[in-house]
């Protein structure tokens, strides 16, 4: 079997689980061919993965990470960005007409999927946001009146845009969401399918290495990473875009250098073409990119980190408490942080609040609330046995009614 699978390349929460599902397929005798761009595609050059590049989807930025409306339209616009998507739906065309597959396995990639249905492939969408949303005017700091005009515009055009996205992902015959089942599903907020799509729709729980659900020792592991395995130890995951990531690891960095005094951290900067080894400094160990984070997961009490869903859903399989602080006015993360404090999994810290103090505060509290020790624990039990890669595969192997 011929699997090609397209990727969004924004962060690596994609290429990653995607990476997982790859070596399965592999596994069972399947050639892969991964298209992915910008950070998956650094990633997947880096870890050798059979791989075509593909046309880049972007928007602009602020200082902080959060995206910036103006000028991703100034840079873009409706012509401009009609004009990109035509590029990339022509293509995904050619290069799944000359990979010839049996499957197309799509991650959150609008015009592949497109592609495939014009081609009369096979189709299996994975998704874990369904409709973006974008934030009103009471979540910005306060505004000129032009710019919550441009607001309005753009709120009024998404609203067709969004709508017209959302239907053209039910195009899907399948449709794989790597989340946990109700009632602990993590993208609720952003995963609101329409009912008449609902057929299609599996959660399978999260499509991560099945190596995490092994039992490993923590004290062991803190040994090995040179910490006192009775002493508390905190993981700071940083991931994510780059233009979202190097603004946290500026700020957070000279925080976790003070809190270092106290307590012992790990920090992966989340840079997929940095080093794997380590800087030290007294307390505080420094990876720019650390290549066995799972590991770092088994071996840390509490984990820090941006709210990526696939973050999220791993320290729930581990247990493990989270301080989540979610990328600025980035509603994918706003509404996962959201869903884990409700559940009980995570205290959510602002980036605009963040500093030394309220770090320190939100450590203490999390390590030493028995809340969040049995509530963690409690979920931790419900979940080891909901294993996102095989569902994924019996649903692959098992052919279906072509959607109209």
């Amino acid at each position: 079997m011929k699997v090609y699978l397209a990727v969004n390349g924004l962060g690596l929460g994609h290429i990653v689980r995607c990476r997982m599902l790859a070596e399965k397929l592999s596994m069972a005798s399947a050639d892969v061919l991964f298209s992915t761009y910008l950070d998956g595609l650094e990633f997947a050059r880096r870890k050798k993965m059979k791989t075509v590049g593909a046309i880049p989807v972007f928007y602009q930025v602020r200082p902080d990470g959060s995206v910036d409306l103006r000028a991703t339209s100034a840079r873009s616009g409706f012509s401009l960005g009609l004009n990109r998507f035509l590029h990339q739906l022509i293509q995904e065309i050619q290069d799944i007409k000359r990979y010839a597959p049996d499957i197309v396995l799509i991650d959150t990639r609008l015009s592949s999927l497109l592609a495939a249905r014009l081609l009369g492939k096979r189709t299996i969408l994975i998704l874990n946001q369904y409709r973006i949303r974008l934030l009103h005017n009471g979540d910005r700091p306060a505004a000129g009146l032009t710019d919550r005009l441009f607001l309005l515009i753009a709120r009024l055009g998404w609203t067709f845009f969004g709508t017209l996205i959302g239907e053209m992902w039910g195009l899907s015959e399948r449709i794989i969401v790597p989340d946990f089942p109700p009632p602990l599903t993590i993208s609720r907020n952003n995963i609101v399918i329409p009912e008449r799509y609902m057929s299609k729709v599996r959660f399978v729980g999260p499509i991560v290495d099945e190596q995490l659900y092994s039992d490993r020792s923590k004290r062991l592991l803190k040994r090995k990473y040179g910490f006192e395995p009775d002493e508390m130890l905190v993981y700071v995951a940083i991931s994510g875009p780059r233009h979202e990531r190097e603004p946290l690891v500026r700020k957070l960095i000279p925080i976790l250098g003070k809190l270092a005094e106290t307590f012992n951290i790990i920090v992966s900067q989340g840079n997929p073409m940095g080093d794997n080894v380590p800087n030290r400094y007294g307390r505080m160990c420094v990876y720019d990119w650390a290549e066995n984070q799972d590991e770092l997961l088994h071996a840390c009490d509490v984990l820090v980190a941006r709210a990526g869903q696939s973050t999220i859903l791993k320290a729930m399989i581990l247990g493990r408490p989270l301080i989540l602080i979610p990328t600025p006015f980035q509603t994918e993360q706003l509404g996962n942080a959201d869903r884990a404090r409700l559940i009980g999994v995570a205290l959510v810290l602002q980036q605009e609040k963040l500093c030394s103090d309220s770090l320190r505060e939100s450590l203490n509290l999390i390590m030493t609330d028995p809340i969040y020790g049995g509530r963690t624990t409690q979920i931790a039990s419900q979940v080891r046995d909901i294993v996102g890669v095989e569902e994924c595969m019996k649903i692959i192997e098992q052919p279906v009614a072509r959607a109209s």
